[in-house]
Parts: structure tokens; C-alpha cells; sequence
């Protein structure tokens, strides 16, 4: 079941049965945040990627809440 089929359920439960999986799709972010840093970490040990520079960082992050 995706995400999107999964939030699409929620009006379905109960509001603890909602708090209960919107809990674990919290959990599910940030355990696919942490996999997706370590392989950065990886790639970067390994001289795959080039580490981006503070000015990329910044720019990006402006863009994105602009």
C-alpha cells in the first residue's frame, strides 16, 4: 500500500488510529532520511560525489522556501 492509499484511509479511523499512523509514516521519513544519508556519507568516503559547497546549500535552501 503506498502513502498516498494509506493517508487516503485515514478518514476511515478512529483519530488514535490516525495519530498511531501518521506516527509511523513520521518514522518511515526519517528512516528513509537516515539510509539516504548514509549513502551519501558512502559515496562521499569513496570520492563518488564531490561535497557540495555552503553556497549550494544555502541556494537550495532558499529556493525552496521561496
Amino acid at each position: 500500500m503506498s502513502k498516498t492509499e494509506i493517508l487516503n484511509e485515514l478518514v476511515k479511523l478512529t483519530a488514535v488510529e490516525r495519530d498511531e499512523v501518521r506516527a509511523r509514516l513520521a518514522e518511515l521519513d526519517e528512516e528513509t532520511a537516515d539510509s539516504v544519508a548514509l549513502t551519501r556519507r558512502d559515496e562521499l568516503a569513496r570520492g563518488v560525489v564531490q561535497p557540495k559547497l555552503h553556497t549550494d546549500v544555502f541556494g537550495n535552501a532558499r529556493a525552496a522556501i521561496s
